[in-house]
C-alpha cells in the first residue's frame, strides 16, 4: 500500500450548493460517521438528541442534548454517539473564513466575532441560556430562504460574540500530523473507548485492535491527544459522573463503580483532580443552583 504524505487528521471537502454561499445540514442517524478529519471551514454544531463522546484538539468530552461548539477551520474533531443512544440528531453550519469576503469580519461591525472567531481557535463551547437561544434559531433554518439564512447567521455569530460564558476548549499546542493509518487507528480507538468505557479497558486490547504495540499505540495516543491513554478514560468517565449527578439521585458509589471505577479511592481522587471538589459538594452546588432558577 502506497504511503500518504504526513499529515493532520483526514482531510474533508465540504461542498455548499448553487443557492447559498455556505453549507448548513440537518442530520438524522444512529451514528455519526466522520471520522477523526478536519477542514477549512468554521463549523458551529448543536446536539439535538443522542450522547456519546467528543474530541475537539486536545479536549476529549461527552456531550449530550444542548451541546453546541464552535469549531475553527484546520482543528481536528470526531463525534461519537454511545451504542445504547437509539437515536442522534445534529443541526451545523459550515463556513470559509471568507464566505463573505476576506474582510468581511474584520470590519469595525465584526470586531467582536472576529474576535469570538480567535478564541475557537482550539474550538469553544458557552452558556447555557445561549446554547438555548442558539438551539432555537438554528431549529427554524429549514423554513427560511438563502437570503434569510445568511442574516440569521450573522445574527448566530453576533449573538455567540456577545455571550458572557464562552470557554475555549483546547489548548494551544502542536497538533500531531498524521498519516492516513494513523488517522484510522485514532478513529476506531476512540470508536471502542466510546463503546466500552463503563467496562474493563484494557491499552493492550485497543492496542492489538489497530494493529500496533502497547507503547507504539501509547505514543500515537499522546501524540494525538496532547493526553496519555488512562488520563483520556478517566476524563471521560468523571465526565459521565457529573452528568448523573445532576441528572440522577443515584449514590455517588452506585454512579462511579457504574462509570467503569473499579475503586472508591481512585474515584474519588480521580474527582477531585478534574472537578477540583468532591462529588457531595458538587451535586449539592448543582441542586442549588437548579433551586435558584426554580425561585426566579
Amino acid at each position: 500500500m502506497r504511503q500518504i504524505q504526513p499529515r493532520r487528521a483526514e482531510f474533508e471537502k465540504i461542498v455548499a450548493n448553487d443557492q447559498q454561499s455556505f453549507h448548513w445540514h440537518h442530520l438524522v442517524c444512529k451514528q455519526f460517521t466522520a471520522p477523526y478529519h478536519y477542514h477549512p471551514e468554521y463549523e458551529l454544531i448543536h446536539i439535538c438528541r443522542g450522547r456519546g463522546s467528543r474530541l475537539v484538539s486536545d479536549s476529549i468530552k461527552h456531550f449530550g442534548p444542548g451541546d453546541l461548539v464552535f469549531i475553527a477551520p484546520n482543528v481536528p474533531h470526531i463525534w461519537q454517539v454511545s451504542p445504547e443512544c437509539p437515536e442522534a440528531e445534529t443541526l451545523y453550519i459550515q463556513f470559509l473564513p471568507e464566505f463573505l469576503g476576506a474582510e468581511f469580519f474584520k470590519t469595525p461591525e465584526m470586531q467582536a466575532v472576529w474576535e469570538l472567531m480567535i478564541t475557537a481557535r482550539n474550538g469553544a463551547t458557552f452558556s447555557v441560556g445561549v446554547r438555548e437561544e442558539i438551539a432555537a434559531r438554528l431549529k427554524k433554518f429549514p423554513t427560511l430562504n438563502p437570503s434569510e439564512r445568511l442574516l440569521e447567521l450573522i445574527a448566530i455569530l453576533l449573538r455567540l460574540s456577545q455571550s458572557p460564558g464562552i470557554r475555549s476548549l483546547g489548548k494551544d499546542i502542536n497538533r500531531a500530523r498524521l498519516n492516513q493509518r494513523e488517522e484510522e487507528r485514532i478513529s476506531r480507538a476512540f470508536k471502542y473507548l466510546n463503546e466500552n468505557l463503563t467496562g474493563l479497558i484494557s491499552q493492550a486490547e485497543i492496542a492489538r485492535s489497530v494493529r500496533l504495540s502497547s507503547s507504539a499505540f501509547s505514543r500515537l495516543f499522546k501524540k494525538t491527544t496532547g493526553k496519555c491513554f488512562m488520563q483520556v478514560v478517566n476524563d471521560l468517565r468523571i465526565a459521565q459522573v457529573c452528568r448523573l449527578l445532576a441528572e440522577t439521585d443515584r449514590t455517588v458509589a452506585e454512579i462511579a463503580y457504574g462509570c467503569g471505577f473499579e475503586t472508591l479511592s481512585h474515584f474519588n481522587c480521580q474527582f477531585r483532580r478534574i472537578m477540583k471538589t468532591v462529588p457531595s459538594n458538587y451535586r449539592h452546588k448543582l441542586a442549588t443552583i437548579a433551586l435558584g432558577k426554580l425561585r426566579a
